[in-house]
């Protein structure tokens, strides 16, 4: 009985000291290329560029208000105060997407794309941002 008792802390030991499971390598592997490949999940922002080249991005989170003028103007208000007015023809299409946060950009429209006269086309003419107080 006295051989018993002396195994018991030992075992007890290795009980409360159990190695963490192992996978098969592949397994591992799997699970690291897993970890490493899931990509971080973006914030919906709308890129607003410009003719020039300029790109500005708003978070969809600080959209407040979206507003739509038929002869086409877009307003986009943002909680930090910045506004942002577009104004164009065809706008409708993207007053839909940017309320249902699905528009990646806005894009003014090229001095070629503007000559086009084309009917049912969306054409951005003009971008116009203002900063309010709280930006």
């Amino acid at each position: 009985m006295s051989t018993n008792a002396a195994r018991r802390p030992e075992f007890l030991e290795k009980m409360m000291t159990a190695a963490a499971p192992r996978h098969e390598p592949e397994v591992e592997e799997a699970e690291r290329s897993l970890k490493e490949s899931r990509p971080a999940m973006p914030t919906p922002m709308l890129d607003v560029v410009f003719r020039s080249g300029k790109i500005r991005s708003f978070s969809y989170a600080y959209l407040a208000e979206v507003e739509f003028e038929p002869g086409d103007t877009l307003t986009l208000k943002f909680s930090n105060g910045a506004t942002v007015y577009i104004e164009g023809r065809g706008l409708a299409k993207h007053r839909v997407q940017v309320r249902q946060h699905r528009a990646e950009a806005i894009q003014e429209s090229s001095e070629s794309e503007l000559a086009l006269d084309a009917e049912g086309v969306s054409q951005v003419e003009r971008i116009h941002i203002t900063e309010g107080e709280n930006s």
